[in-house]
């Protein structure tokens, strides 16, 4: 039989394939031009369902950005900055040097951070960037709105894993044969089953880093809570080696809260010393 997609169902995956409104995709599976048990109509059902696997693991990896996020700045304001207010203090008051306390890449972390208050919409790739100051490249646009947001369209270039999401998402061969529909499917399927397991890997490392910087800031956080400016005024060597065995713990806390997901090309980087065994 003739093969072909009605340029209604064209219009349909224009407007659907964001991968997160399902009662269009719905209505486009309900709309299939191919005979119900053809093999172009079980390639485009399986299609279909790399979309909504899809869908749900861009879900999945939405949640666990915002949530690290949040978890990156409550822990840059409520540790990061009480300890260097406190090291501030005491090297004014000649108690304490900071070249003491911070050595090696741990100091320049910290000191790369931002300093006072940040904006949300500054911080919004903070998860996958790294604390920074500095803007995500121009290139993952496309790609952090679709996170968020879960909309694709035809104008917008959206690359993830080397696959541009649009035409793999949007699959509409429009051929008469009907293994080269098939092969279509299958070729966009696996496209999109190839952006799905880069985004697990990406949820799985925004989870180990979630809970290392987490671990960090807890151990930090009790650690500060027993340093007391009063406590050096009788130059007892006992807070000096907590302020420096702090130092060193918020070092590694700073390295962890600056440590990227992505690198600037959008692939995964590195994994540090403590999460890679």
């Amino acid at each position: 039989m003739p093969i072909f997609l009605p340029v209604a169902l064209g219009g349909l995956a224009l407007t659907a394939l964001g991968l997160g409104v399902k009662r269009v995709l719905d209505e486009v599976s309900a709309r299939s031009p191919y005979a119900e048990g053809s093999s172009a109509a079980e390639a485009m059902a399986r299609h279909q369902e790399r979309v909504a696997a899809l869908r749900a693991v861009r879900q999945r990896v939405k949640e666990r950005m915002h949530a690290y996020g949040e978890r990156q700045e409550r822990t840059r304001r409520e540790t990061v900055e009480p300890f260097l207010t406190l090291l501030a203090r005491l090297e004014r008051w000649g108690q304490a040097s900071a070249a003491e306390v911070l050595t090696g890449s741990g100091r320049d972390a910290l000191a790369a951070l931002p300093k006072g208050p940040v904006l949300r919409g500054s911080r919004h790739a903070w998860a996958l960037l790294g604390v920074s100051g500095e803007e995500p490249p121009q290139a993952w646009e496309g790609m952090l709105e679709w996170l968020d947001r879960g909309l694709l369209t035809e104008d917008a270039r959206v690359e993830v894993a080397g696959v541009s999401l649009y035409p793999a998402a949007a699959c509409r061969p429009v051929s008469e044969h009907e293994l080269e529909v098939v092969r279509a499917f299958e070729q966009a399927g696996e496209s999109l089953r190839q952006v799905e397991s880069f985004l697990e890997a990406v949820h799985a490392r925004l989870e180990a880093l979630d809970g290392r910087v987490g671990m960090l800031q807890g151990r930090a956080s009790a650690q500060l809570a027993y340093l007391d400016p009063a406590s050096f005024e009788a130059e007892r060597p006992e807070p000096r080696e907590r302020l420096r065995r702090l130092g060193a713990l918020m070092g590694e806390l700073a390295e962890a809260l600056r440590q990227p997901v992505l690198l600037q090309d959008g692939g995964l980087a590195p994994l540090p010393v403590p999460l890679s065994g």
